[in-house]
């Protein structure tokens, strides 16, 4: 019953949501959050069971695997823009992915939050899949870490682009690799919609920040527990 009501139900929100959006374009009518909150509250007060409407929507979750391929398309398509900008990308992505991980760390420590709770939330800018690898691979608690990549995705597809238009970044490569660094595929969808120049410069910094956090990450947190004596 499930599979015949669970993917046009999924389909017809997101659909909705986008014809409302071209309506009235505000940062928080996103045809990501608005049917996550709607098919949330349905799984509540309906009992329905996560995993039997999972099931329904089975084909969506086989198409992200081909969609994430696809990125590769806008990034060909800019490879010449990409090429010629390559150290200052690698900077910013490199500078994104330690902030990223320092903040978690301090504002952690600052709050007395466990040690383990700490470590998955370091990985918050990332898509979920390596979230969740490499959270578990400093100790951390991989599906805290995929809970906590999907609320900084939701956040930054919403106020991204507002926050960086009142900071005065207009640029359409900043603002991509802005997004893509902080707010992972998530944001990248959102970048996309804008233009191709910002869904491929997410597209990148997405990919990047992702090698360089499994990277960087165990170092950081390596010193981190020098410094305050934790194993």
């Amino acid at each position: 019953m499930m599979l015949y009501l669970a993917l046009p139900l999924t389909i017809l929100l997101y659909w909705l949501t986008r014809q409302l959006y071209q309506r009235i374009p505000l940062p928080f009518i996103n045809p990501l959050l608005i049917p996550m909150v709607a098919l949330m509250l349905l799984l509540h007060f309906g009992h329905i069971p996560l995993q039997q409407y999972m099931n329904g929507t089975w084909i969506i979750n086989w198409l992200l695997k081909p969609a994430v391929v696809a990125l590769a398309l806008p990034l060909y398509q800019q490879m010449i823009h990409i090429k010629a900008k390559i150290k200052p990308i690698m900077i910013c992505c490199s500078l994104s992915v330690v902030i990223s991980i320092l903040t978690s760390m301090v504002i952690c420590r600052i709050m007395g939050i466990d040690e383990a709770i700490t470590r998955s939330i370091a990985t918050r800018s990332i898509t979920t899949p390596l979230a969740m690898s490499v959270s578990e691979s400093l100790g951390g608690i991989p599906s805290i870490a995929a809970a906590i990549v999907v609320i900084v995705g939701i956040t930054g597809a919403v106020i991204g682009f507002p926050l960086l238009k009142l900071f005065g970044i207009t640029d359409p490569q900043a603002q991509g690799l802005a997004m893509g660094g902080c707010s992972h595929a998530i944001g990248t969808a959102a970048a996309a919609e804008r233009g191709a120049t910002e869904g491929a410069f997410s597209s990148l910094a997405l990919v990047v920040c992702g090698i360089l956090t499994s990277l960087i990450a165990p170092l950081m947190f390596a010193i981190y527990g020098a410094i305050f004596g934790i194993h």
